[in-house]
């Protein structure tokens, strides 16, 4: 005869079970307003065999959909710091930002959102350039930190820039931004 559960184990494992299945709603329903278009996604998709071979499409557009609005354990994402860059600018500045950011987000969102094994662009990364773009803004160098994240992106797809060059003094150089406060 199986033992029962109590009562709150199973309660536990409902919840648990219930929000597994929550994070695996579809992505066509909930896609993200100001995320770039989810066609743009399932593009870069179709266009990577090799992702394919270990990633569905909805796995990788459910990370995508991740990396704009952020997980349980990192709630901040790319939609997140984009509303913060944009707040702080002005009314033509803020187009052009927002263009700007549209466009890095869209590169950086689809090459991150691939299996771990093949992408470029990992966590470490983008929690580095998080911090620029945060620390950027408050020092009034939003569009120099975008054009020096874009510049780096493109260099780790052309192999000029290597994984372990994206660390937060590298920006600190470029950028003239003092993380840390000096510490």
């Amino acid at each position: 005869m199986p033992l029962k559960q109590p009562f709150n184990q199973r309660a536990l494992s409902l919840l648990l079970a219930t929000l597994l299945l929550a994070s695996c709603t579809s992505t066509q329903t909930d896609w993200p307003t100001e995320a770039a278009e989810r066609a743009f996604f399932i593009r870069a998709y179709s266009d990577d065999e090799r992702n394919q071979q270990f990633q569905s499409r909805d796995e990788y557009l459910g990370w995508v959909r991740n990396f704009y609005t952020g997980t349980l354990v990192y709630s901040t994402g790319w939609l997140d710091i984009q509303s913060q860059l944009l707040d702080g600018a002005n009314g033509d500045e803020q187009v052009e930002l927002r263009d700007q950011l549209n466009e890095l987000g869209a590169v950086i969102g689809a090459e991150w959102a691939k299996e771990n094994e093949l992408r470029l662009i990992n966590n470490r990364m983008l929690a580095v350039w998080g911090s620029v773009l945060q620390l950027a803004d408050l020092e009034g160098k939003r569009e120099e930190s975008i054009d020096v994240i874009a510049v780096d992106v493109k260099g780790l797809f052309q192999g000029t820039v290597n994984n372990q060059d994206i660390v937060e003094s590298r920006y600190s150089r470029l950028l003239g931004l003092e993380f840390f406060g000096g510490f």
